[in-house]
């Protein structure tokens, strides 16, 4: 078969795997960039090219220590034919044909996401924490859900772990991600995940952040003068003396380029919804089929980022809530655009 008739086959092949995905990414850039141009919103496309490509070496460095591992374990009489019959049967091929497209697509949706959530004030001045607030208070019995929780949850040892666990969630969403991207056993599964990957980070993360533009209680204070929240930022300063609270640093880092024009790596306040909920969510449902260690383990892990936004100040525990009902109807709508995708197989 020659080069051209190959990269034609290609081509075609992870067009018609990731169709759905490729339309719904190309209509959000679109609607976007009308967006910018109305609300005059700057936009950087390759503002995350660099970071990609950093995670792309070093999953591809693992991947190279694997198979090196493996065969120096198995010394195979002839280690160039096992590495072949080893990409053979997992399919590299075709893994790489199906998944390099959207891993290229990766960095422009994430820069455009960014550059739309940085101007979110340029399309809705912010406004809804105060009935975020009380919604917390109606849910929680007439108390904040931070003072809901912190009795169980306001220790030193507690808070350090939970930043922690927080702080993982950016490593569970892209490892979970780019082994999606790079699967090819459940073609409708894979596409379903991935629609509903980027409809959460859209709908969520722009849409309804924009439609009720709020800050969240690490920053009702030097935005709005409110110092409803300053018994929690009080306590989270004074354990970060003794065990780091590093959300106390990313949140003067947010503050500090909300003054500035234009999108810088994860930039961009908003607290409703909660997209760190909504993106655990996915993971949790798309995991809950591949037993008892990733089913169990991805809802331990969602619960742990539900609470530690709330009692870290990110966001309103209604936040949360939102997110997990509104992804969860995100995923149903993202397998109807998906169902023309092949079957598994057999």
């Amino acid at each position: 078969m020659s080069i051209a008739r190959l990269a034609v086959r290609s081509s075609s092949a992870a067009w018609r795997a990731n169709q759905p995905f490729f339309v719904t990414v190309i209509a959000y850039i679109l609607i976007a960039l009308i967006a910018a141009a109305h609300w005059k919103i700057v936009i950087d496309v390759k503002l995350y090219n660099k970071n990609f490509l950093f995670f792309g070496s070093v999953v591809t460095l693992i991947l190279v220590v694997v198979v090196s591992g493996r065969l120096s374990i198995e010394r195979p009489v002839q280690p160039l034919r096992a590495i072949k019959d080893l990409m053979l049967s997992n399919r590299l091929a075709d893994r790489i044909t199906v998944g390099l497209p959207v891993a290229l697509v990766l960095p422009i949706f994430f820069s455009m996401f960014t550059s739309i959530k940085g101007g979110i004030s340029k399309i809705q001045p912010f406004y809804a924490d105060a009935a975020l607030t009380a919604i917390d208070r109606a849910i929680h019995g007439g108390i904040d859900a931070w003072r809901f929780f912190h009795p169980i949850l306001g220790f030193g040892p507690v808070t350090f772990s939970l930043n922690v666990l927080y702080n993982l969630w950016f490593a569970e969403v892209f490892i979970v991600l780019f082994c999606v991207v790079f699967s090819t056993r459940n073609e409708r599964l894979r596409s379903q995940f991935l629609v509903a990957f980027v409809l959460t980070w859209v709908l969520l993360g722009n849409v309804l952040a924009a439609a009720f533009a709020s800050v969240g209680p690490a920053f009702v204070m030097p935005f709005f003068g409110d110092g409803t929240f300053s018994p929690l930022m009080d306590y989270l300063k004074a354990t970060d003396t003794t065990y780091r609270v590093s959300a106390l640093y990313t949140q003067g880092y947010l503050l500090t380029n909300a003054g500035l024009d234009g999108p810088r790596l994860g930039s961009g306040i908003s607290a409703f919804p909660s997209v760190h909920v909504a993106t655990a969510t996915l993971n949790a449902i798309y995991l809950w089929r591949f037993g008892r260690v990733l089913r169990w383990g991805s809802i331990a892990f969602l619960i742990a980022i539900q609470v530690g936004s709330v009692h870290l100040g990110w966001h309103y525990a209604v936040d949360g809530y939102v997110s997990i009902l509104a992804t969860s109807a995100i995923w149903a709508a993202a397998g109807w655009l998906s169902k023309n995708c092949p079957r598994p197989e057999a």
